[in-house]
């Protein structure tokens, strides 16, 4: 029988989260939208970045961080599905919740070797203690405040350890809109914008057929240097790339009507 504990969303307040008889979480999109999550939906809307492990007998153990990504365990729900990042391997476990309780299936994923021998053995260790989860608690500030600290996962195991894991928003939540995949290419020099004087990347739109052989492409268009998040040019480097197009709602007159997140390189090379 899994320990039953009570299901928590929490409010700040000066002398600590105390709990809040609705148990939902505030968000506000870069637009300024507000909206109001259902813990379940929390649980989605956010990447959980693993802070730390609670043992047994009390004692804390900070995240551990491999050399090789230099990044804590990272869990993302969705679809039933959750995926474990920042590891060697590219793993995943489906997921079953009820108000207090969580059930994680066997975890599955590549079996690729690692260059690093720690990290692979964190790897296994993961993968045999997660499907080991027992129940879930949320604590979550107000996030349509300013400077509202991240809310927090925390995840309890059979053993009695618990998982701490913080709260960054999806871009989903960020922007409050569903994602359209586009494929860029981006030439290997950049040239500058006239208004802003900034070098620019020089893009265009690729689009695919169904097997993957490429049928048009667009204008090239100036983009600021800052506009594709989480991508980094290389001067003099040509590439094509994957990103998710985001819907910014409601955006003031001059401003931009599309945000883009870098999701993965397709092709490089200094010539394609």
């Amino acid at each position: 029988m899994k320990r039953k504990l009570a299901y928590l969303t929490a409010v700040l307040a000066t002398a600590g989260l105390a709990a809040c008889s609705a148990p939902s979480t505030k968000v506000m999109t870069d637009t300024g939208e507000i909206v109001t999550l259902s813990p379940e939906q929390t649980l989605k809307a956010y990447h959980w970045n693993l802070v730390n492990t609670i043992k047994a007998d009390g004692s804390a153990e900070p995240a551990w961080v491999s050399s090789t990504t230099n990044q804590p365990l990272m869990l993302t729900f969705a679809e039933n599905r959750v995926a474990i990042q920042n590891l060697c391997n590219t793993m995943n476990a489906g997921y079953a919740l009820t108000e207090r309780d969580i059930d994680f299936s066997q975890v599955a994923g590549t079996m690729k070797m690692c260059s690093d021998p720690q990290l692979m053995q964190y790897e296994q260790q993961v993968a045999k203690q997660l499907p080991t989860a027992t129940d879930w608690n949320l604590a979550s500030a107000d996030q349509s405040q300013t400077n509202a600290p991240a809310p927090i996962l925390t995840l309890h195991f059979e053993n009695g350890d618990k998982w701490r894991l913080e709260g960054k928003p999806t871009a989903e939540t960020k922007y409050g809109s569903q994602a359209e995949t586009v494929f860029l290419e981006v030439a290997p020099q950049t040239e500058v914008c006239p208004q802003s004087g900034n070098n620019c990347l020089k893009v265009r739109s690729i689009t695919y057929d169904g097997n993957g052989v490429q049928t048009s492409a667009g204008d090239w268009v100036l983009f600021q240097p800052n506009a594709i998040n989480g991508y980094t040019h290389q001067n003099g480097v040509h590439q094509i790339i994957r990103t998710k197009r985001y819907e910014i709602k409601n955006a003031p007159a001059g401003s931009a009507t599309e945000a883009y997140e870098f999701d993965m390189v397709v092709a490089t090379g200094k010539a394609l």
